[in-house]
């Protein structure tokens, strides 16, 4: 078997960090404490991290959270050995390394967000009792090219290469960061053609939907989100009796001229609905399938909802291949797409608050905050502004989720730098992506967050148009 590092394309300073990694793991005769994310991306690089270590005989504890707040830091005990903080860490790493030298401990944080200001990643040698292994400082593009759960299976395979079998996973975790859109690229996209030579998926092109039935794929589909179908049964019967299609049909059934007559309906459709085209044309794209697994795009689906619906060792579970979690988290992926199209179909009803350069709008559930913002946005709502969602938080604090797309991005947002500045001034604390991030603030500064938000995007978009 060729060398999978070099098959992937991991840079050659990322794989010396990787190997250091592997070494301290080995190196490790107590508990290695995994903390992770609870999102699907998160859940699937604890998944694959604690498959791992397993594997190497060694012993590890596991718990994936919403946020890594400051106080978390602190509570860290003296109990283990050794901490791996995926799929976030990178942004409180200072705050990590006093915490850990305390405790005379070391720590690996594998995340692929933005580490704040700083353009050099901790290390052992320097004494900080952290090893950082980022792929921004290797020039890789954390939002789209390497999610956290392709760091955890970087690192899994350098531990020992029979775990390139969580491969599955790893592209799971990429689908529900939504870093396959438009298209897998650098580390993900090594990932995929690994999975692919190795016979662990293969592929097809299409639009994706999801169901037992034709009727019930277009009935509950949400991503993308069908004006007048979706969450609307008489409207797609309709149109399926206009088109002559059986609505119990099976969408993997599709063939021929019938399958051409849904893909036109859908594309056509959201073209009227004031879709972006870009976004209309990316869903026509490459589904990966697994034998044992499916669509990655619905396992991927599957282990987020366990994450949103307060699961995560469901979908941790799911990851290792139990089959009743499996099905659980299958369960749970429906129950959590009803409940996002309700919250959908509602805001359609009521609408969002316009400002001169982003909606918003208020939810209770913010769990699914992010989850309807960005679909609101993508297929609902005006698209050339970015959409930010409102919830309740703890502790007199409002908690926001903010979504953008590429197009805005190109032209100079960067909604992770707008978070960090926006609520760490008024006393909350915020960060992410450019494309997509969250924050915190407190309740009685709503209408300053707002503005200061609308006035930064207003800069940050005006100023892309002239550069």
């Amino acid at each position: 078997m060729d060398d999978p590092m070099k098959t992937m394309k991991v840079p050659d300073g990322m794989v010396s960090e990787l190997k250091e990694a592997a070494t301290m793991i080995d190196s490790t005769e107590g508990v290695v404490r995994v903390i992770s994310h609870h999102d699907g991306d998160g859940i699937c690089s604890a998944g694959i991290l604690g498959k791992a270590i397993n594997r190497a005989g060694k012993i590890f504890q596991a718990s994936m959270t919403d946020v890594l707040k400051p106080e978390d830091i602190e509570n860290l005990n003296g109990g283990f050995d050794l901490y791996i903080i995926s799929d976030m860490g990178s942004q409180l790493a200072p705050s990590l390394s006093d915490r850990v030298l305390e405790l005379g401990k070391r720590c690996i944080i594998l995340d692929h967000h933005k580490p704040g200001d700083r353009d050099k990643q901790f290390s052992i040698s320097d004494g900080r009792g952290i090893l950082e292994i980022n792929p921004r400082f290797h020039g890789i593009n954390g939002t789209s090219g390497c999610c956290g759960s392709t760091l955890s299976f970087l690192e899994s395979v350098v531990m020992n290469p029979v775990n390139t079998d969580m491969c599955i996973f790893s592209l799971a975790g990429a689908i529900a960061d939504r870093q396959h859109v438009p298209e897998f690229t650098e580390l993900n996209l090594g990932v995929k053609e690994l999975a692919l030579d190795m016979d662990f998926v293969s592929s097809n092109i299409g639009m994706p939907l999801h169901g037992n039935t034709l009727e019930e794929a277009i009935l509950m589909s949400n991503d993308p989100f069908i004006k007048g179908l979706s969450g609307e049964r008489s409207n797609v019967r309709s149109v399926l009796s206009m088109l002559g299609i059986e609505p119990e049909l099976s969408p993997g059934d599709l063939r021929g001229e019938k399958l051409k007559m849904v893909q036109s309906l859908l594309y056509s459709r959201l073209l009227d609905n004031g879709v972006d085209y870009h976004r209309v044309h990316e869903l026509f794209r490459e589904n990966l399938i697994s034998d044992k697994y499916g669509d990655l795009q619905s396992l991927a689906y599957e282990i987020d909802s366990c994450g949103r619906l307060d699961e995560m060792g469901v979908g941790f579970d799911a990851v290792w291949g139990g089959e009743e979690a499996l099905k659980r988290a299958y369960e749970n992926r429906n129950r959590n797409r009803k409940k996002v199209q309700s919250h959908i179909l509602d805001l359609i009803k009521k609408g969002v608050n316009e400002e001169d350069y982003v909606n918003w709008f208020e939810i209770e559930d913010n769990s699914l905050a992010g989850t309807v913002a960005g679909i609101a946005h993508n297929y609902v709502f005006d698209h050339r502004k970015p959409i930010l969602a409102l919830s309740e938080g703890d502790e007199g604090m409002v908690k926001v989720s903010g979504r953008g797309n590429h197009e805005l991005v190109r032209r100079g947002l960067d909604l992770g730098k707008i978070m960090d500045e926006v609520c760490g001034g008024l006393g909350g604390s915020g960060g992410g992506h450019d494309v997509a991030a969250g924050g915190n603030f407190p309740v009685d500064r709503k209408e300053d967050f707002i503005s200061g938000v609308d006035k930064m995007v207003g800069e940050q978009i005006h100023k892309g148009d002239f550069e």
